[in-house]
């Protein structure tokens, strides 16, 4: 099993032509993948106060373009993705999803631009109902800093290779790049250094949870909506970060 990440390199120039947004795709057919299969502990608490350090700087890319990929538990898709491409000024994501039973991809769902530390511009497809759009504006950005903060902090990184059989159908679609990486988190590793950082789990401080998403025990995943936790006797945590939205 390979990620989807290699269909999505293989279907990309006809992404680009079905869709407004093809020019987002770019330079895909050779970017790199990076594979997340626990969603839960991608989406896990422990990675909050990561995050703080990853948008306390401009955002530094592994690669000039690279892929990052959640396997998705949800009944109806299969994978979550996002196309990341590193520019002289910003860095530059979009989202996509994969469904189970239409067996084939979403156009981009949404668009981020971060020009500066803790700032994402983010802007939705426009067929995307109001009372949703919060929710991939959140996504979009928070792959982003959930996947640098686990690569800098909490990953054991196992790279792997496409099988020599398996290479025929993507090179000639162009797909370039037949090693990728199997991300492993290190949940007791963020835990640490959180409480290094004097983060949310190293004390009971009143703080804002962004908003996030949960896997539920029965499989269902479920968009956590931003909230106050924590005791404000016991002082504060300010996360500075802004994901400031537009329509597409």
């Amino acid at each position: 099993m390979i990620p989807y990440g290699y269909e999505f390199k293989r279907l990309a120039p006809q992404l680009r032509l079905k869709s407004t947004y093809g020019f987002f795709l770019d330079g895909v057919e050779a970017a790199p993948v990076y594979y997340f299969s626990d969603q839960a502990a991608f989406d896990s608490d422990e990675l909050e106060a990561l995050g703080r350090l990853i948008m306390a700087e401009d955002l530094k890319l592994p690669h000039p373009e690279v892929i990052f990929e959640v396997k998705d538990r949800h009944p109806d898709r299969e994978s979550l993705l996002v196309y990341v491409r590193q520019f002289e000024d910003r860095v530059e994501a979009a989202l996509f999803s994969r469904w189970k039973k239409r067996l084939g991809w979403t156009d981009c769902l949404a668009h981020a631009v971060f020009a500066k530390p803790g700032w994402a511009d983010v802007s939705v497809h426009p067929g995307i109902k109001q009372d949703q759009a919060k929710m991939y504006m959140e996504a979009v950005s928070g792959m982003v800093w959930r996947s640098l903060s686990i690569l800098a902090f909490a990953s054991d990184d196992k790279p792997r290779k496409v099988m020599s059989a398996l290479r025929r159908p993507y090179a000639k679609a162009g797909v370039r790049g037949w090693s990728w990486h199997q991300i492993t988190i290190d949940l007791a590793r963020a835990r640490a250094k959180a409480q290094d950082l004097g983060g949310t789990h190293a004390s009971p401080r009143w703080h804002i949870r962004r908003g996030h998403w949960r896997q539920l025990a029965d499989g269902r995943r479920v968009f956590v909506r931003q909230c106050q936790v924590g005791d404000p006797a016991q002082g504060g945590v300010v996360k500075d970060y802004i994901v400031k939205g537009t329509a597409a």
